[in-house]
């Protein structure tokens, strides 16, 4: 029997409880998500990259949020540094995303700070910023959003596009994002509505979202989903915002 997935979760849960004490503060700011409803996932059908329809998107539904904080901009490789003591970027530049990051560093980066992961439902929330649309930018998209197409396949620094409508820059493209759900492709079939936080047994993976720099246009979108490999060397333009949740959920 596997018992990666249950020492993964027993890590989980003890590198979530540090206390402030043990905190270390890269100086990454915060930006406050309002309590709310929204409607997740994606009512249009797509298909990904290996012409797979956007089954795991679907069907979309209603989902209500306690407020929560969130990370301005994903870690930047002088960020994940300054936590972490070292870098798992392959591609370096101190300015750049941090990218290759594992999920269990992702867990322990937000920790040492008294942080978390955000669940998928509050990462979708906050990347949407009040929107309906799948692509809450229009026209703009490239003003904000950094894909294959605009990159000129490379990175470039976290803080260097638009923020959304709440104020996070690069929730969209750039490189993908750890949140803390297990990945189960049917789970919006029966999500709960208030709060959700992933499927209750355990998976071989966790989500991750939001696309990155070397990705098509078409595929960074809101609502697309996948599963992230935990040791991050196939899903490998992985990095890490974090969130903090808000006593009372006002």
């Amino acid at each position: 029997m596997n018992k990666l997935p249950a020492i993964s979760a027993i890590l989980l849960c003890v590198l979530m409880i540090s206390t402030p004490s043990q905190a270390k503060k890269p100086g990454t700011e915060m930006v406050k998500i309002p309590k709310g409803c929204f409607q997740m996932g994606t009512p249009e059908v797509h298909l990904y990259f290996d012409q797979e329809p956007n089954d795991r998107e679907r069907p979309a539904h209603k989902v209500c949020l306690d407020s929560f904080y969130i990370d301005k901009y994903e870690a930047s490789q002088r960020d994940f540094k300054k936590v972490m003591g070292r870098n798992p970027s392959k591609l370096f530049n101190d300015d750049w995303p941090a990218d290759h990051v594992k999920f269990l560093d992702a867990v322990t980066y937000c920790s040492l700070q008294g942080k978390r992961l955000p669940t998928e439902a509050e990462w979708e929330y906050a990347a949407h910023a009040g929107s309906t649309k799948e692509n809450p930018f229009g026209q703009n998209f490239n003003d904000y959003v950094w894909h294959a197409t605009n990159s000129i396949r490379t990175p470039h620094p976290a803080k260097s596009k638009k923020p959304n409508a709440w104020g996070t820059h690069n929730m969209l493209g750039s490189v993908w994002e750890w949140v803390s759900d297990w990945y189960s492709p049917s789970y919006y079939q029966d999500s709960p509505q208030n709060n959700p936080r992933g499927p209750k047994d355990r998976r071989s993976h966790h989500v991750i979202r939001g696309g990155s720099w070397a990705d098509d246009k078409s595929l960074v979108r809101v609502g697309s989903r996948h599963p992230g490999m935990a040791d991050a060397t196939e899903s490998f333009l992985v990095g890490v915002r974090c969130a903090q949740s808000i006593k009372g959920g006002k």
